[in-house]
C-alpha cells in the first residue's frame, strides 16, 4: 500500500512539473466550475400558490394533501403501487424489515455506496459482499451471488450503480430457486428502463431516492415502490412509528414520512423528468464517442435491453494506457475546472466499518473500484459542456505523455 502510494504521488509530480510547458495547445477550462453534480428544481412560482395554501391551513406532514397527490402520479409514472419517504435510506432501512430482514446474511454488492450495507446492518441482518460481474456495466454477478448463499442467506439486495439496472432476471430467478427476498437499492435509478418498462417493478420491492444528488430530485426525499400489497401495508405503518388505523403500534416503527414542499416540488419534476432523462442520455453518448479516441479510458454501458438516465459516466483508467492513474488524472482535471468523483472507492467491504470482512476476495471490484472515476451528467447538459469534458480529458492524456518522454 505505502509503495502503491508513493508511486501515486512521483506521477502527480511528474505531471504537476511538465503541466506548464509540455502541452500544445491550451488549457481547455470550463468557464464556471463543473461539479459532479448539477441539481436542477423547478421554479418556486410553479408550486408557491399551492405550497402558501398548505402554510396557511398547516397541513405541512402527515401524509397531507400534496404528499397523496404524489405518490399517485409516482405510481402512476412507474406503474407500480409506490409509496414516499423523508429520505432513500429510510426506505431503504423500511422495506427491508418490511420484506422480513431481522436477521441472517442479506448478499449485497461492495462496488455501492456505503448506504447499501449501513441498512443492512441497521435493521439487524448481516451484509455477505458479493462480486461485479465487469467493469462495463458495473452490475452484481448472478453466479457469485449464488455461491455465496447459505443456510442463513434471507435475502439478495442488488443495486443498480451509476443508474444502470441490475440483473434483475437472473437474480430474480436465484431468488425464487432459493426462497430468498429479492430487494433492490435502485436510489439512482429513477427513470432507467428495461425492455421499456420503468424500473420499479422488477422486484419484491425497490427503494429510489430522492436527494438532490439524483436524477430526480425532491431536495430530499425518496419512495419504496412494490406489488406485494402485505409487504406494502407494512412498510405504510413502519414509516408510521408502526401505527395502522389507531395510535397502537404492531410493532416498532419509525417517522419516514415526506413533507409537502419535497411533494409539491416533485410533482412539478415528473412535467419535465422525461425530457432531463433524454438529455442525459444524450450527453452520455456524446462524451462516451469522444472518451473512445482516448487511449486508457474504457466509460461504463448499459446491457441490451437497459436505457439508464446515467447518473454518472463511470470511467475505468488504465494508467498504462492513459499516462497517469485514476487519482492522479482527478486532480489534473480540476486544472481544467472539472471536479469528478471516485465512486465508489474504497469498495465497501475495504471501509472500516466492515474490517470484520477484511479478507473477502472480490478482484472485478477491486480492480474497478480503485481505477474508476465518475463523471459529470447534468439534467440540463450541453453539447459544448460534453465536449469540454472530453476535451479536458485529452489535454491531461497527451500532457502526461509529453511528462513521460526524456
Amino acid at each position: 500500500m505505502e509503495q502503491k502510494l508513493q508511486d501515486h504521488i512521483g506521477i502527480r509530480r511528474s505531471f504537476e512539473r511538465t503541466d506548464k510547458a509540455v502541452p500544445e495547445f491550451p488549457v481547455p477550462r470550463a468557464q464556471s466550475r463543473l461539479n459532479i453534480v448539477r441539481p436542477s428544481f423547478p421554479k418556486a412560482e410553479q408550486f408557491l400558490a399551492a405550497f402558501e395554501a398548505a402554510l396557511e391551513t398547516g397541513q405541512v406532514a402527515n401524509n397531507s394533501r400534496w404528499v397523496v397527490e404524489f405518490e399517485r402520479r409516482l405510481s402512476e409514472y412507474l406503474g407500480v403501487p409506490s409509496l414516499v419517504f423523508c429520505n432513500g435510506q429510510i426506505g431503504l432501512m423500511v422495506m427491508l424489515r418490511a420484506a422480513g430482514v431481522t436477521s441472517g446474511e442479506v448478499i449485497v454488492p461492495s462496488f455501492t455506496f456505503c448506504a447499501t450495507p449501513h441498512a443492512v446492518e441497521w435493521v439487524g441482518a448481516e451484509p455477505v459482499f458479493a462480486d461485479i460481474l465487469d467493469d462495463l456495466t458495473m452490475r452484481l454477478d448472478p453466479r457469485d451471488v449464488e455461491r455465496r448463499i447459505t443456510d442463513r442467506t434471507v435475502a439478495i439486495l442488488a443495486v443498480d450503480a451509476y443508474g444502470v439496472a441490475s440483473d434483475y432476471a437472473s437474480l430474480a430467478d436465484i431468488a425464487k430457486r432459493h426462497k430468498l427476498k429479492f430487494l433492490v437499492d435502485s436510489a439512482p435509478s429513477f427513470g432507467t428502463r428495461v425492455d421499456g418498462q420503468p424500473v420499479g417493478r422488477f422486484a419484491d420491492a425497490q427503494m429510489f431516492s430522492f436527494h438532490a444528488t439524483k436524477t430526480f430530485s425532491t431536495m430530499e426525499g425518496g419512495c419504496v415502490s412494490s406489488h406485494d400489497p402485505e409487504l406494502l401495508a407494512r412498510v405504510k405503518a413502519l414509516r408510521n412509528f408502526g401505527q395502522v388505523d389507531s395510535f397502537d403500534c404492531e410493532e416498532a416503527g419509525l417517522n419516514g414520512k415526506m413533507l409537502e414542499i419535497s411533494a409539491l416540488i416533485g410533482i412539478e419534476q415528473l412535467k419535465t423528468f422525461e425530457l432531463a432523462v433524454a438529455t442525459r442520455r444524450r450527453a452520455v453518448e456524446r462524451m462516451r464517442h469522444g472518451l473512445s479516441q482516448i487511449p486508457g479510458l474504457l466509460a461504463g454501458r448499459e446491457p441490451a435491453g437497459v436505457e439508464a438516465n446515467w447518473l454518472h459516466l463511470p470511467v475505468v483508467v488504465d494508467a498504462q494506457k492513459f499516462g497517469l492513474d485514476r487519482d492522479a488524472l482527478a486532480s489534473a482535471l480540476e486544472k481544467c475546472n472539472v471536479f469528478v468523483r471516485k465512486y465508489y472507492s474504497p469498495p465497501c467491504h475495504h471501509m472500516t466499518a466492515y474490517r470484520a470482512q477484511k479478507d473477502v476476495k472480490l478482484d472485478v471490484t477491486e480492480r474497478t473500484s480503485y481505477n474508476v472515476i465518475a463523471l459529470p451528467v447534468y439534467n440540463d447538459m450541453t453539447d459544448e459542456e460534453c465536449d469540454l469534458i472530453v476535451a479536458a480529458l485529452h489535454y491531461v492524456h497527451q500532457s502526461a505523455l509529453g511528462a513521460s518522454k526524456p
